[in-house]
């Protein structure tokens, strides 16, 4: 009886994923996925074109999951700060989970930025309407109000991005707590109120 064909797909994609992260990108061999995957290596070829839709799709199914995890945190109940915080949270987590193949993104996969930027930016626009629902509730609580939704989400994009491509090279610290921890400095501002003796006076 043939295996279905969506079983194979997932059974590639995860032998990619797992090739990816231990031999980096340009030293995996198509072949070397097929054997992990338990299938010839011309199957690989019917599903996918190259070694660089393969990565491109792997990135893709990335992102998928990222998404599905914040909305999951997102739309929960509780204050929107904590349900921000949630959804970053598990984020970290599961950059965290994969931080053999988040290092080869970093290292290896200049060349496909503009791709998976494409990805990205589809994946914020499809979202939006529920993204614009989300920041209104914190607009309301006095967050965020500077910059309007897309700007702020790009901004906290940008944040999180660096934290997990530091973290990714280095191994330094609980990138989770890392990630919490900037996401409070960013809602609370940079400058801590004075305390009440140092409080300036008019004479």
């Amino acid at each position: 009886m043939t295996e279905p064909t969506d079983k194979r797909r997932g059974r590639i994609l995860a032998a990619a994923r797992e090739i990816f992260a231990r031999e980096g990108f340009r030293s995996a061999d198509v072949k070397t996925i097929a054997e992990t995957a338990g299938v010839g290596k011309a199957t690989i070829y019917k599903f996918f074109d190259s070694k660089e839709q393969l990565l491109l799709v792997v990135v893709e199914e990335n992102l998928n999951q990222i998404r599905d995890l914040a909305l999951r945190q997102l739309i929960s109940s509780g204050p929107p700060l904590a349900r921000m915080e949630g959804a970053c949270r598990a984020i970290a987590s599961f950059i965290a989970s994969n931080r053999a193949f988040t290092r080869v993104l970093v290292q290896e996969a200049g060349d496909f930025a503009g791709e998976i930027q494409r990805q990205h930016l589809t994946m914020i626009e499809q979202n939006m309407p529920l993204a614009e629902a989300f920041f209104s509730e914190l607009r309301q609580e006095g967050y965020f109000t500077e910059l309007e939704t897309r700007a702020t989400i790009q901004m906290m994009v940008n944040l999180f991005i660096g934290a997990a491509y530091t973290w990714a090279l280095t191994g330094a610290g609980d990138l989770e707590e890392q990630t919490a921890t900037y996401l409070r400095v960013l809602t609370a501002g940079l400058r801590a109120p004075l305390p009440h003796s140092a409080t300036p006076t008019k004479d």
